[in-house]
């Protein structure tokens, strides 16, 4: 049974997860870049690590949910990474959005030490996240994703198993390019229906109910509609999910012409200024092309 946990990384994501470990009870120590995020977490008995490789000596499960492939390579592979520290015997999982082949070299590392590793993403924001309403995905041994499912529900309202190491990852990158497009159809929807004079609040109604429905539509759209750019997942973070997946496919030679167009005014609205806002901040580069603003 596993009892005691490590977390590295404290971001959107992160802060969440690891949060719902101390509720569930475990022994958590927690690692991060910026020191400072760690302080909540201490005053609710959280161990704080000075190092990655502190961080992951003498417990059960290591967990980490990081921004970025750069991220992943620094805190993993890196002088006192995961890999200096971590012991035959122990789980790995990594929950960040990665390349499956990322993954593929980490599995690669950990069982060269004994380790067991799992890639585990999720699907979902920073509510679901603090909430534990994720929707995860877990590649690797049965056996170990049996081991550490209990864990797993104290985080997500589903825990899903993808069989061998890499499908998980490669399931994230299919879902965040299905996200993406659902966001370009909004935004380039909403400039249209401004541009023709409809009233976007019975836009909204019919988008709640239609057989085009999503709570990503729904939500998103309310929140464009009240000029609402609070980062849930940042725009920049899709752009750079939106690399990841033109890689991943390109390596299939799978089609994806959609991405794209969508990918174009990511770079766009980053350009703008606006990386730091919810990726639904994407509407700001067609609505300065349009010269509308969409709003109640």
């Amino acid at each position: 049974m596993i009892k005691t946990i490590s977390y590295l990384g404290l971001g959107t994501m992160g802060s969440g997860m690891a949060s719902n470990l101390l509720k569930a009870n475990y022994q958590l120590t927690v690692w991060n870049r910026s020191a400072e995020k760690c302080e909540p977490f201490a005053r609710k008995g959280a161990h704080i690590a000075e190092t990655p490789a502190d961080a992951v000596r003498d417990v059960d499960l290591v967990m980490y949910s990081l921004s970025n492939e750069q991220a992943v390579d620094e805190v993993v592979f890196g002088t006192k990474g995961i890999l200096s520290g971590i012991k035959a015997g122990q789980i790995a999982m990594d929950m960040s959005t990665v390349l499956p082949a990322t993954s593929l070299r980490e599995l690669e590392a950990y069982a060269k030490r004994g380790v067991d590793f799992l890639d585990a993403p999720v699907f979902g924001s920073k509510q679901e996240s603090a909430d534990a309403k994720l929707w995860i995905m877990v590649a690797g041994s049965k056996t170990i994703f049996e081991k550490v499912r209990p864990v797993l529900e104290h985080l997500g309202q589903t825990v899903h198993y993808f069989g061998n190491n890499g499908n998980a990852a490669a399931m994230k990158l299919v879902g965040n390019l299905i996200v993406a497009l659902e966001m370009e159809a909004l935004a380039e929807g909403l400039v249209l229906a401004q541009k023709a004079g409809l009233d976007l609040k019975t836009v909204m109604e019919v988008v709640k109910v239609a057989d085009f429905r999503s709570p990503l539509l729904v939500s998103n759209g309310q929140n464009i509609l009240k000029r609402d750019f609070s980062t849930s997942f940042a725009l920049k973070l899709m752009l750079k999910d939106a690399g990841l997946i033109e890689k991943f496919a390109a390596s299939l030679s799978s089609p994806i012409p959609a991405l794209r167009v969508a990918e174009k005014n990511l770079e766009s609205a980053v350009a703008l200024g606006f990386g730091k806002e919810n990726a639904c901040a994407l509407i700001k580069a067609l609505e300065k092309e349009a010269g509308v603003e969409v709003k109640e």
